[in-house]
């Protein structure tokens, strides 16, 4: 027999081998429709309610900044965002772009069911264009899996979820064209992105913030820009970098008031870098070089893991971990203690030179503010603020600390622990006087004022 013979032969085995189990489940289910069930209809039904309609009220382009706080100074045909996020935790943690927040007034996020969730700005990096949200949902969400940082390859099926011009979970599918891109996106001046992906599949504006899948069902990007002037040519945000922002976000040991002594190193798999003496961790006998593989029923695969499996707990809550040291698979109980309360009234006025207390409706209404969240100020350290034009006065509304409003002084307290005390800090100011409206960007060198011009 000839070589091409044989050759045409084998692909003719080849082809009908790889068919015959699709034909065979059809003829056994009698369900022609299961022949069409490929990888992108596998994944699009399996995580299309993972991906939420991100929308709310925002500040026009080019509009006055009293108009994001103060009710009554912007256009009355007020514009909405369309946009999209992926549930990156089941206790309603959305991850989306920054720049699809930052002229957002009211947060909504509206799941795939249709119920609108009020949602909380969490954290936000405008040099990685990354986000995180949070909502109080009524039951848990079903979260993404994110691919392994680096695990890509270009060619491969790039399956895309999104709202594009609220069109909801519209699906689209191509192929990753190219790794390691950057490029600097229209809408966010003087940033430049990198170790962006690239692919060939339909992205539209309201696509940003969507989760791309590969046929496993793994996110191996989230977008985030588009080329205007060109067609078939859009980036995502790598879970490389999603991988590496995404603990600090997060910030679970300071937002739950946890204490575990253990710190992981930044790459998979989960392997514990350093315990601290004295902490739950040395007390349960866990050793630097260990590799986490699960807590409790969630297995561990990345650092990034490690801290998704600590939100939402309490402090004096056990822990099962599954370690694997030197090839040996041991399990030890981790018992969380508590970190100890931020004084906050300390912090503030160590800071910032301010005392303050919360916001209530009432004011709220009285300022003309579209919501009830920032600190009323009670006093301010003069000299603080010396040599200032406009400094910060009894009865401003802090209103922001860096992207985030503060909800109360315990929250204030976290947003500035977060923060290098060896870095300026940006917040802003809302005053009302009489029927004046104003709001005050202040840059706040480490121990001396400098608030900006006012912006009417």
């Amino acid at each position: 027999m000839k070589r091409s013979t044989r050759l045409e032969i084998a692909v003719l085995v080849a082809a009908i081998s790889a068919l015959w189990p699709r034909w065979s489940l059809a003829q056994q289910s009698n369900d022609p429709r299961a022949t069409r069930r490929t990888p992108a209809v596998e994944v699009y039904q399996r995580w299309k309610d993972s991906v939420v309609l991100l929308n709310g009220p925002i500040v026009k382009k080019g509009r006055p900044g009293t108009e994001e706080f103060f009710k009554g100074t912007g256009n009355p045909n007020q514009e909405f965002n369309v946009g999209t996020g992926l549930v990156i935790h089941a206790n309603g943690y959305i991850l989306t772009n920054a720049h699809a927040m930052q002229r957002v007034i009211e947060h909504r996020v509206e799941l795939s069911d249709g119920k609108t969730y009020p949602a909380e700005l969490i954290a936000s990096v405008w040099g990685e264009d990354l986000a995180l949200l949070k909502i109080d949902a009524p039951k848990p969400l079903r979260a993404v899996v994110l691919a392994p940082a680096g695990d890509i390859m270009v060619g491969e099926t790039v399956v895309v979820i999104g709202n594009p011009h609220r069109l909801l979970h519209t699906c689209t599918t191509g192929v990753v064209s190219a790794v390691g891109r950057a490029t600097k996106p229209d809408d966010m001046p003087g940033v430049t992105l990198g170790d962006l992906v690239q692919t060939d599949a339909g992205i539209n504006p309201g696509s940003s913030g969507g989760p791309w899948f590969n046929v496993l069902g793994e996110v191996l990007a989230v977008t985030t820009s588009m080329k205007r002037e060109s067609e078939n040519i859009a980036f995502g945000i790598s879970t490389a970098t999603i991988h590496r922002r995404l603990p600090t976000m997060l910030d679970v040991h300071r937002r739950y008031g946890l204490i575990s002594g253990l710190e992981v190193a930044d790459a998979a798999p989960c392997r514990v870098a350093s315990v601290a003496a004295d902490t739950p961790a040395d007390q349960a006998g866990i050793k630097p070089g260990d590799v986490i593989r699960r807590i409790d029923d969630r297995e561990i695969a990345s650092p990034t893991d490690f801290h998704l499996a600590l939100v939402g707990r309490t402090p004096d809550q056990t822990l099962s971990l599954q370690l694997l040291r030197a090839d040996e698979s041991i399990e030890v109980k981790l018992t969380l203690a508590a970190r100890p309360k931020l004084d906050a009234a300390a912090l503030l006025a160590d800071r910032l030179g301010l005392s303050v207390t919360g916001l209530d409706d009432k004011t709220a209404r009285d300022m003309q503010l579209h919501v009830s969240r920032g600190l009323v100020i009670t006093e301010v350290d003069s000299d603080r603020y010396a040599g200032v034009d406009d400094p910060p006065a009894v009865g401003d509304v802090l209103a922001r600390i860096g992207k985030i409003g503060p909800r109360d002084p315990d929250h204030a307290a976290l947003l500035l622990d977060q923060l290098d005390p060896a870095v300026p800090i940006d917040f802003i100011l809302l005053r009302k006087k009489d029927t004046e409206l104003t709001r005050i960007d202040v840059h706040l060198a480490p121990g001396k004022g400098g608030a900006k011009k006012p912006v009417e």
